[in-house]
């Protein structure tokens, strides 16, 4: 049951088509290992992810300067350099958080506008006025039953039926039409449909989708506002399934990482059952992988002590060392 008419959308066939896509680059991504990133790229995308959220609110930080501070956060900055620290600061405690709980919401909100609202972390307690792009405003969003409404939209994502792809982009707009905080709605609707759609995917704990919506801005506030006067959300949610898919699409595109033998067991051990397992399991996972690099790769870990070997050659049993 949706929770207003704000979370209201009309199934489009674009819509279809894209689900579709979007779910099987997803099945290619967890194919190929690219869930969890080397670390190379991993810090590239957080720099794009980081830059990209702040040129969507207007601060003028180019890549370089933010990818220094994504390196050295430091919080004697001004304040254009304190945004990029504290989103930066917002993403590495986004793990440790329930996507579905205002609670954790406010946690997230204090952490992003820290020394930039003086209510960081708390929902605002008066009226605002709904701006997209030029004035004047479209409407005045009330602060009555704030904590109700976000905890409504927060337990019907949880519990709808639909994608989760989709309800995800209904959390999005339900957020920028709630307006909960009096500063950082739109940064905190993205960075809160991250986390949902980390919890089902781990690729999104890195995968810069703000990048995509940044290049085609105009784009992206006509979409809100379009779903605000409607009352119709289809298009907004179409638009960022775009997003999505075409930041998969980039992912897909790049070379395979050359990883470490280290590497391929981390991976490995993340995703294999809790059960004794042979180097025929291990290369499944890595298909591309020669008997002798695997032979090697398990030889290594038992020196190191991460798994214990039982038997010799094609018939040998490993387990976790414990």
């Amino acid at each position: 049951m949706q929770p207003s008419s704000y979370a209201f959308y009309t199934m489009q066939s674009r819509m279809l088509h894209l689900l579709t896509s979007i779910y099987h680059r997803l099945g290619e991504v967890q194919a190929r290992h690219l869930q969890q990133p080397v670390p190379e790229l991993e810090r590239a995308y957080r720099v794009s992810a980081v830059h990209a959220t702040l040129a969507l609110e207007g601060n003028p930080l180019e890549p370089l300067p933010i990818a220094e501070l994504v390196s050295r956060p430091t919080s004697t900055a001004g304040p254009s350099a304190l945004e990029a620290v504290n989103t930066q600061r917002a993403l590495e405690l986004l793990p440790e958080l329930d996507p579905f709980t205002g609670l954790d919401l406010r946690r997230a909100h204090g952490v992003l506008m820290h020394g930039l609202a003086l209510d960081a972390g708390q929902y605002r307690t008066g009226p605002m006025e709904v701006v997209y792009g030029d004035p004047p405003p479209l409407r005045i969003a009330p602060a009555t039953n704030i904590p109700y409404l976000v905890e409504e939209l927060l337990n019907f994502v949880e519990g709808d039926d639909a994608p989760p792809i989709i309800t995800s982009c209904l959390l999005h707009f339900g957020l920028v039409y709630l307006r909960p905080f009096t500063a950082g709605n739109g940064r905190m609707a993205r960075l809160w449909q991250r986390r949902v759609l980390m919890k089902h995917w781990p690729v999104f704990a890195f995968l810069p989708v703000e990048a995509f919506i940044q290049k085609t801005q105009p784009t992206y506030y006509a979409a809100l506002e379009f779903a605000d006067r409607q009352g119709d959300c289809g298009s907004f949610v179409t638009y960022l399934m775009e997003r999505m898919d075409e930041a998969l699409a980039e992912l897909l595109a790049m070379p395979d990482p050359v990883r470490k033998a280290a590497d391929r067991i981390d991976l490995f051990l993340a995703q294999a059952p809790d059960r004794p397992f042979r180097r025929k399991d291990y290369m499944n996972t890595f298909p591309r992988l020669s008997s002798a690099s695997a032979s090697r790769d398990l030889r290594d870990a038992v020196v190191a002590a991460r798994l214990v070997r039982e038997g010799d050659g094609r018939t040998a049993v490993y387990r976790w060392q414990r």
